[in-house]
């Protein structure tokens, strides 16, 4: 929950804030139709360098305590961490998380603007709710398919077992030992996961968005 909140919030916070400067820079001073791709990775380093680094090392490390019982709450957690490995352990994993959140909200900020676009054409530009949710949705797909390379290499980085040098040596070591396909291990359930949601949020978006906008 405390990851969650914080981070669709930043990521919504990206897409407003961002796509209307990157709109007008298009065909000028960045490819046209790329306005998506660069405000989803502006808005992934955001999201990764002010919270959810730090959140997804706390949520990480409880979840793979398993039979130690180290971590038992939100605050023991940040305390034990703090105590044992210092401030600097909040930001382990930095890297491949800017890596995951931009490269993952390029990915899904282009695909939602591509499958609006189709629906737009579908409908003689009559969009409706239905048509944001499934574009919602099957953008997160796209994004549980493509972005779980750097997602894996994240989650291992943070695991407090992991031995790896840094995110490069963890690709090496994995494709080595557990083959190229360990990169996309639990993609499935992050698609099950994130696509109902991407549904929800981007239909709660653009309705939120035309509301606010009219009574501006």
């Amino acid at each position: 929950m405390c990851i969650v909140a914080p981070r669709v919030s930043l990521q919504y916070t990206g897409l407003a804030m961002y796509k209307p400067i990157f709109d007008r820079m298009e065909g000028k001073y960045i490819p046209p139709g790329s306005a998506s791709a660069f405000t989803g990775i502006c808005t992934g380093i955001m999201q990764a360098v002010t919270l959810v680094t730090p959140l997804e090392l706390i949520k990480i490390r409880q979840q793979t305590d398993i039979n130690r019982f180290k971590y038992r709450g939100m605050v023991s957690t940040i305390a034990s961490i703090m105590r044992e490995e210092g401030i600097l352990a909040f930001y382990k994993g930095l890297v491949p998380t800017i890596f995951r959140q931009s490269w993952g909200l390029a990915v899904k900020f282009s695909g939602y603007t591509m499958f609006v676009d189709l629906f737009r054409i579908q409908s003689n530009n009559n969009l409706q709710p239905q048509h944001f949710v499934a574009s919602g949705f099957m953008s997160n797909v796209l994004v549980g398919i493509l972005n779980s390379p750097p997602d894996v290499v994240k989650t291992r980085m943070q695991d407090q077992s992991a031995s790896y040098k840094n995110s490069w040596d963890c690709i090496k070591i994995m494709i080595k030992y557990e083959g190229p396909l360990s990169l996309f291990r639990g993609s499935l359930l992050r698609i099950i996961r994130i696509a109902p949601g991407g549904g929800i949020q981007f239909a709660t978006y653009e309705y939120l968005y035309r509301l606010f906008e009219n009574k501006v």
